[in-house]
């Protein structure tokens, strides 16, 4: 069986460019719209009121068409820029309170949440996946809406 954080993730683009980033969170996956029974249901363990943590890895999979000076992204981008507003955000934290109250720090919602961060620094021409890998048999993956940013940030 392969490990979920050594699979390869489809792009649209012919080129693509991946950077995997790990960093070490805190989490408790509880909704205030539903019951401790209905949160038990939906989240298992993870709604456990003291939380835990993970170990996650976050691959960044930037894409293109065609190359740019035969570079999908500069790799300061990938190596500083996206480290810096991906550790800021996600290393060391409790992700319930990083984000918000009204956000539940599934995996889905925290791929979603670190695509939000970096969309916005790519220029247009870019694609951009993120994959989270929560534990070697669980891992998110979001590709965003095309090139329409939504204005809601996290």
């Amino acid at each position: 069986m392969t490990r979920l954080d050594e699979d390869e993730v489809e792009t649209e683009h012919m080129y693509s460019i991946a950077k995997r980033f790990r960093f070490s969170a805190a989490h408790v996956l509880h909704s205030p719209a539903l019951s401790g029974a209905q949160n038990a249901a939906v989240y298992g363990k993870c709604a456990g009121p003291s939380g835990h943590g993970h170990d996650y890895t976050i691959e960044v999979i930037v894409g293109r068409q065609s190359l740019d000076n035969d570079v999908v992204i500069t790799r300061r981008w990938l190596e500083v820029e996206a480290a810096e507003a991906l550790a800021g955000r996600f290393a060391f934290t409790n992700l319930n309170e990083t984000f918000g109250r009204d956000f539940i720090p599934t995996g889905e919602n925290l791929a979603e949440a670190a695509w939000r961060l970096l969309r916005p620094h790519l220029p247009s021409e870019n694609s951009l996946t993120v994959r989270l890998v929560e534990t070697p048999k669980n891992a998110f993956v979001y590709r965003g809406d095309g090139e329409q940013l939504r204005t809601q940030t996290v």
